[in-house]
């Protein structure tokens, strides 16, 4: 298995801090894929959940996996051969077939950038101006479709708890608070009164930025 320095060292890019940090405490990992994860893997997970374990449409890229993401996405007989400018690092999926990527060579931002890139179009959404941003936006948005989620089987307003408990410390201070208060919405979440409006605008309040949203066409001309 790769280090994340050599997959640096191999990319000619490097992860933001509080990746590395997640990765140095093994907090990244859904525990791998297996053929019962639902059953087996994911009880063992909730006591002290992982970074966005409860994130919709978010899976990780486990670390020996890293490299072959990036040079497959990176490849020249790619389908969709990336841009010569655009240096990304993939370290999540959607389970779809899109991408989340560290933008690391983005102009005017202190840290990389999160892109989401489409597969199957000419698109990289922005989603968030940092890794710290992109957590708190995963959060808040996990709770918009409880129905397929993996939130709230047994107790939501527990599950909740939890997740923000092993969250805390990488996130901001407001970010916190305002997830405190979002999560405390249970009712308002089951019954379906917490609405993609409401999360669009706490999500432009504590993380907004002028290119928010932004689609970026990534495919060489």
């Amino acid at each position: 298995m790769h280090t994340l320095s050599e997959i640096e060292q191999a990319t000619g890019q490097c992860f933001p801090p509080l990746y590395r940090q997640l990765d140095a405490d093994g907090r990244l990992s859904f525990g791998g894929p297996h053929p019962a994860w639902s059953e087996v893997i994911f009880p063992t997970l909730q006591a002290e959940p992982p970074v966005l374990l409860y994130a919709d449409q978010y899976e990780p890229i486990e670390r020996e996996r890293l490299l072959q993401a990036w040079i497959e996405l990176t490849a020249a007989d790619h389908y969709n051969p990336l841009r010569a400018d655009l240096q990304l690092l993939p370290f999540a999926e959607t389970g779809g077939g899109d991408t989340y990527c560290f933008w690391t060579n983005a102009p005017g931002f202190a840290e990389p950038p999160v892109l989401l890139v489409w597969h199957d179009d000419d698109r990289a959404d922005l989603l968030a101006a940092n890794y710290q941003d992109f957590l708190f936006r995963k959060m808040v948005e996990s709770v918009l479709e409880l129905e397929y989620a993996l939130l709230g089987e047994v107790d939501l307003a527990d599950d909740l708890q939890r997740w923000l408990g092993t969250h805390r410390a990488w996130l901001r201070a407001d970010q916190v608070q305002a997830l405190d208060s979002w999560f405390a919405r249970t009712e308002d979440m089951q019954a379906g009164r917490v609405t993609p409006a409401q999360a669009e605008a706490l999500i432009a309040q504590v993380i907004g930025f002028a290119r928010l949203d932004e689609r970026i066409a990534y495919v060489q001309a």
